[in-house]
């Protein structure tokens, strides 16, 4: 059968004929769902700002003793190595927004793909641009 062939009366028609009431599936008893925890007292007072930022003290504290100061791989490596006033400097190169200061003291892996992506192309050609430097050095 060709719908383009079927006048609308007709497949209204032909819907309701076919169409057959479905039920909801049930849902779970309540008694089944999971208890909602309580709070321990000194989180319960926290505003959605100082919850974040225990939440980042805490996600922080978990990667270095899982890690046990050991990076999983040289980018992070070497982003740690960094002073802040570099990581600044590079943030402001690639041209990415934002409070310079806080965004240096964020881990390689916190930062989103396309500034770690912009940042690596500042250092491509950063490297490229400080080859042939020597005398501003003063270490010839």
């Amino acid at each position: 059968m060709n719908l383009a062939d079927v006048r609308l009366d007709e497949f209204l028609r032909m819907m309701q004929n076919t169409a057959q009431p479905t039920q909801a599936p049930a849902l779970a008893p309540a008694q089944l769902l999971p208890k909602a925890r309580d709070l321990p007292e000194n989180y319960r007072s926290m505003s959605p700002t100082e919850a974040r930022a225990r939440l980042r003290d805490l996600k922080s504290e978990a990667v270095q003793r899982a890690s046990n100061q050991r990076w999983s791989d040289a980018e992070s490596k070497e982003w740690a190595a960094l002073t802040r006033e570099h990581r600044m400097c590079l943030h402001l190169l690639a041209g990415i927004d934002g409070e310079l200061t806080e965004l240096a003291l964020r881990e390689w892996r916190e930062l989103p793909g396309p500034e770690r992506a912009a940042i690596k192309a500042e250092v491509r050609s950063l490297r490229a641009a400080m080859a042939g430097v020597f005398s501003l050095s003063g270490n010839w």
